[in-house]
């Protein structure tokens, strides 16, 4: 019979998916020794999470370790707290545990729904790090009391880590950009292509994949549609509010429709005025969205990569259109 004291050692896991019991206390046996962290602090010049390191927030710890994690080949998840804001001690403790951590449960088959057999990313790892607020002379700050980083699984190649959900983000610029290339109706591997040139970014080596480009846009399809051009014009005049040196121009025809319109972001800009001296200007692609040409301005910079300056679409490949906007 397992005593009392005993069982206190044994932390279970919250998240029902969780079918194993980790030791998590600060007595663990599977923490680092007070020999190893001191060697950990002189060899890796705090690269490597260690016991009795300090954070100013629980935040600041749960960005270093994800930092750490992503070096490593993994990615992190927030995990177990114990106390809570605004009751009592509040927040003392926090986990951070490896994405692989814990074990999918079984799903009850449903047979008049069809089920999905995606293999889980979970294998019962236990790398984790723990936690716990200190306060000394009324400063409160955050400690590491537990570290493992023992893995049951193969750790990523750098150049595979980059594709965990954890480190795959758009940010609220790029979402701007792949809004409105939507509704030019450019397709998505023409964004990838023109936000890659914009940003002289390898092939492939955008923070976000096509896969997250496709479940953005469908966020975009469940809004109310309204029409495409005014859609257009609107978000040209939001960026320019937004950011002045963000250029735009357009004209109207005689049915006040849009005839041409053009637009270059303040990085484009800057590269135009820096590359600018050489360019292609390529009207190869039609969207079908406006039964428009596309043209694109492409330069190449001091180390042989192509640059983006800017688009334009065009009511007709004819000398008017050119001369303008």
């Amino acid at each position: 019979m397992m005593s009392e004291d005993a069982g206190q050692m044994l932390v279970i896991y919250d998240d029902p998916s969780y079918q194993r019991s980790l030791s998590l206390d600060e007595t663990s046996s599977t923490e680092e020794s007070p020999e190893e962290t001191r060697l950990s602090l002189e060899t890796t010049n705090d690269v490597i999470p260690y016991i009795g390191q300090r954070f100013a927030t629980h935040d600041a710890a749960y960005e270093f370790y994800s930092e750490y994690a992503k070096r490593c080949g993994f990615s992190i998840r927030r995990h177990r707290t114990e106390g809570k804001d605004g009751v009592g001690k509040g927040l003392t403790r926090r986990y951070f545990v490896c994405h692989r951590a814990g074990n999918t449960p079984l799903k009850t088959l449903n047979d008049s729904k069809p089920q999905r057999n995606r293999k889980s990313s979970r294998c019962g790892c236990q790398a984790y790090l723990r936690i716990s607020k200190v306060t000394d002379l009324g400063a409160a700050e955050w400690r590491v009391t537990g570290f493992v980083n023992h893995h049951n699984h193969e750790l990523l190649e750098p150049n595979q880590v980059r594709f965990l959900p954890a480190y795959r983000t758009i940010s609220d610029a790029d979402k701007n950009r792949i809004l409105m290339f939507f509704k030019t109706g450019i397709s998505v591997q023409q964004m990838m292509r023109l936000m890659e040139l914009e940003k002289c970014a390898e092939p492939g080596y955008l923070p976000f994949t096509e896969k997250d480009v496709r479940n953005l846009l469908q966020s975009f399809r469940k809004s109310d549609q309204e029409d495409e051009s005014i859609d257009l014009l609107r978000m040209c005049r939001n960026n320019k509010e937004k950011d002045p040196y963000f250029k735009f121009e357009y004209t109207l025809d005689s049915n006040n429709r849009l005839e041409n319109i053009a637009w270059s972001y303040a990085s484009s800009v800057r590269s135009y005025d820096i590359y600018g001296d050489a360019m292609v200007f390529d009207t190869t692609h039609r969207l079908t969205a406006f039964d428009m040409p596309l043209g694109i301005w492409v330069g190449v910079n001091n180390y042989g990569m192509p640059c983006f300056f800017g688009c334009v679409l065009l009511r007709e490949e004819n000398l008017r259109s050119f001369h303008g906007p």
